[in-house]
């Protein structure tokens, strides 16, 4: 099964044509070679149920086992922006009571817990990215989370479970230590207080009384206090491949070591950028190849200045405006990339 997953997904990395699929090329050519790799009988519409009817609504592909729908998967040509059909296949999912559902465009794989609570986000436990990842990684993930013997056993469940809870615990942790911190500074209790008398002496012989620190601690409260509302980044892995040029005269894949890599797109020095989200307009400029938002922070790419500013996961190539060096217009970053790479 590793080997077989492995074979498909470097087939994918070498198939020029890749991104000019449309949604029932993407579901013959890669969803259900797939699925019947993982154990799954694609001719069995007992275990792979195509255009699932619920409400009057419809889902791609639901698995089954023993007649009960363990898992929704719902497709999108690859070019297709995933975002825009979180929310649709989540409420289908949790309407159905089921467990496990994936929205994939073929190269992009989102894998939520629908019955969770949180955020769209927050309920997407891993992504899966055919192009950019390790490939054992990738088959490992697949096996784990999408292999019949795994879903029917319940090993796909828990082990998604335990991911979530992990996620969930990451960020609460990050949300609440600088609140810990403010409050064990503006709050001293005695450990604190006898903690830094002690480290005092040590340095200088002498140890102050309490009221001697609680009164340093008052006076400099503000340069102590750590501000809290910076965004938590949530530890997903990308979403989304980089464009491949299919034009013999585009830059082509780069080859390091027979392995295959994207040339990194990214906008010239001097780009300046805006990105508007929930009434707030961001602002930066690209510098020695980073992006340097003010007063937010500098990103290596345009997806992790989104998740920085969002905290949700996104494509920062959808996300952000550019005005190019000796350019007087604002262009999409998305159709900037595509002219630059595409045909």
């Amino acid at each position: 099964m590793r080997k077989a997953i492995r074979t498909l997904v470097e087939e994918i990395r070498n198939t020029s044509q890749i991104y000019q699929f449309d949604e029932a090329t993407t579901k013959q050519a890669i969803i259900l070679r797939l699925l019947n790799i993982l154990g799954w009988n694609v001719f069995d519409i007992n275990e792979v149920k195509p255009e699932y009817s619920m409400a009057g609504r419809r889902v791609d592909y639901a698995l089954l086992i023993n007649s009960h729908v363990k898992a929704f998967i719902e497709v999108k040509k690859i070019s297709e922006d995933l975002e825009a059909h979180q929310e649709q296949l989540l409420n289908y999912s949790f309407q159905a009571g089921v467990k496990l559902s994936i929205l994939t465009n073929g190269l992009a794989w989102w894998f939520y817990l629908p019955l969770k609570e949180g955020s769209w986000d927050q309920r997407k436990f891993y992504a899966i990215d055919l192009i950019q990842q390790d490939i054992e990684d990738i088959a490992q993930k697949f096996i784990d989370f999408l292999s019949k013997e795994n879903i029917q056993s319940g090993y796909a469940i828990s082990t998604a479970e335990k991911i979530y809870k992990g996620r969930i615990r990451e960020i609460e942790i990050k949300k609440n230590m600088p609140r810990a911190w403010n409050k064990l500074v503006s709050e001293p209790d005695e450990l604190l207080v006898e903690l830094v008398g002690e480290t005092l002496e040590k340095l200088s012989g002498f140890k102050p009384d309490a009221e001697h620190i609680k009164d340093f601690l008052k006076k400099n409260i503000n340069r102590l206090i750590i501000s809290d509302s910076s965004p938590i980044q949530t530890p997903i892995p990308p979403s989304y491949p980089q464009l491949l040029s299919t034009s013999t005269n585009k830059k082509q894949l780069v080859t390091h070591n027979t392995k295959q890599t994207h040339p990194r797109t990214f906008p010239p020095d001097g780009t300046l950028c805006k990105f508007e989200y929930k009434g707030h307009v961001y602002e930066g400029i690209i510098k020695n190849g980073q992006l340097h938002i003010n007063g937010v922070g500098v990103y290596s790419s345009l997806s992790a200045a989104s998740v920085a500013v969002t905290n949700t996961s996104r494509n920062g190539w959808r996300d952000w405006e550019l005005k190019l060096p000796n350019s007087s217009e604002w262009i999409l970053a998305d159709t900037w990339r595509k002219r630059k790479y595409l045909v």
